[in-house]
C-alpha cells in the first residue's frame, strides 16, 4: 500500500470576460480577446468539478495545484477558482495552491498581490517562510516528507509569459533547505519548468540557478510544475536531478490531464489521467493510462518514510 497518495493538477484557467474600459490600460485586453476568440472553446473548467468524486474514489489525500488558476487575474476569476478549491477541501482533501503567470497577469494584480487575497500563504504547521512575502513556503505531507511551494510568477509585457527565480528567492530557498534535515524528503512545486525548451518569452529566467540547487540537493525527489500545457513524466536522476512531472493543463477540453502520485518506502508510482470526451452513448470521464513506477536507491529506502 502507498504511504500517501497525491494528485497534481495545473493550469485550470477559470475565466470571466471583462467588458470594463479599464482593461485597455493593461495587458488584460489581450487576454480577453484571446479568451473570446479561442480560449473559451479550448478550456472548460466545468469538468474540473468531476475530479472531486474521482479523488474521493481513489483515496487521494493531497492535491497540488501548480498555478494559472485564472486567465487574466480578475477577482471574478479568482472567486471561481476559490470556489473549486473550497469544494476540494470540503471533500477532506489537503489542497496546496501557488500562482502562475496568468495569476499575476497585470501589473496591478501583481502589485496588489490579488492572488493572495483568495489563497493561503502558509500551511500548518506555520513555518518561518511565507509564500506571499518570501516567495516560498513549506508544508508537511507525511512523516519525513514535505512540499516546498515556489512563487516565481510576475507581471510581464504583452508578448511575454516568463517567470523569474530571482536572487532573493534563491537565497531563501537555500536557507530553507539548510533548515530541513538531509534525510527528509521533498517535493518542489513551481509553475514553471526549470529547463528551457520553449520560446525565450516563456522561460523561467535564472532557471539554471534553480537547476543548480536541484543538483546539489538529492533529497528533492520530485519537481512538479505546469505552464507548458504538455503532460510529461521524466526521470532525470541520472543527471543528478529529480523526477520531473508536468501535469499538463487539467482544464483543456481535448487533452486535459493530471497525475496521480503514490509515494511509498520503496519508490513512487505516477499514473496519468486524461479527459475522455464521450460519444452519444458514453459520458465524458477521466481515464487512466499506464502508470510509471520509479524505485528509490536501496541506500535511501530506510530514510524515505
Amino acid at each position: 500500500m502507498p504511504s500517501f497518495r497525491c494528485a497534481h493538477i495545473s493550469d485550470l484557467h477559470f475565466s470571466k470576460p471583462s467588458w470594463s474600459l479599464n482593461q485597455f490600460f493593461s495587458k488584460r485586453w489581450l487576454g480577453n480577446a484571446n479568451l473570446m476568440l479561442s480560449r473559451k472553446q479550448v478550456y472548460t473548467p466545468e469538468h474540473l468539478h468531476s475530479l472531486i468524486d474521482t479523488f474521493t474514489r481513489l483515496d487521494v489525500k493531497h492535491v497540488f495545484i501548480t498555478g494559472d488558476v485564472s486567465t487574466t487575474s480578475t477577482e471574478e476569476e479568482f472567486e471561481l477558482a476559490q470556489e473549486f478549491v473550497s469544494s476540494l477541501k470540503d471533500a477532506n482533501l489537503n489542497v496546496f495552491v501557488l500562482p502562475g503567470n496568468h495569476d499575476q497577469y497585470t501589473r496591478k494584480a501583481h502589485r496588489d498581490q490579488l492572488f493572495y487575497q483568495f489563497f493561503e500563504t502558509q500551511y500548518a504547521p506555520i513555518t518561518s517562510f511565507n509564500l506571499k512575502k518570501d516567495g516560498l513556503t513549506i508544508a508537511p505531507l507525511a512523516p519525513k516528507w514535505s512540499i516546498i511551494l515556489l512563487d516565481t510568477a510576475l507581471a510581464t509585457s504583452l508578448i511575454s509569459s516568463c517567470g523569474l527565480f530571482n536572487t532573493q528567492l534563491e537565497e531563501k530557498l537555500e536557507a530553507a533547505l539548510k533548515e530541513i534535515p538531509s534525510h527528509h524528503n521533498l517535493i518542489l512545486a513551481n509553475h514553471f519548468p526549470f529547463f528551457h525548451n520553449d520560446s525565450p518569452r516563456k522561460m523561467l529566467k535564472r532557471g539554471s540557478h534553480l537547476r543548480a540547487i536541484l543538483e546539489r540537493n538529492p533529497q528533492i525527489r520530485l519537481y512538479i510544475h505546469g505552464h507548458t500545457h504538455r503532460h510529461c513524466i521524466a526521470d532525470l536522476r541520472s543527471s543528478n536531478l529529480p523526477i520531473v512531472l508536468d501535469s499538463g493543463s487539467t482544464s483543456h477540453q481535448k487533452i486535459g490531464s493530471w497525475n496521480l502520485i503514490d509515494i511509498a518506502s520503496t519508490g513512487c508510482t505516477v499514473q496519468p489521467y486524461y479527459w475522455q470526451i464521450g460519444s452519444a452513448e458514453a459520458l465524458n470521464h477521466w481515464i487512466s493510462k499506464d502508470p510509471k513506477t520509479f524505485t528509490w536507491e536501496l541506500s535511501d529506502v530506510t530514510t524515505l518514510v
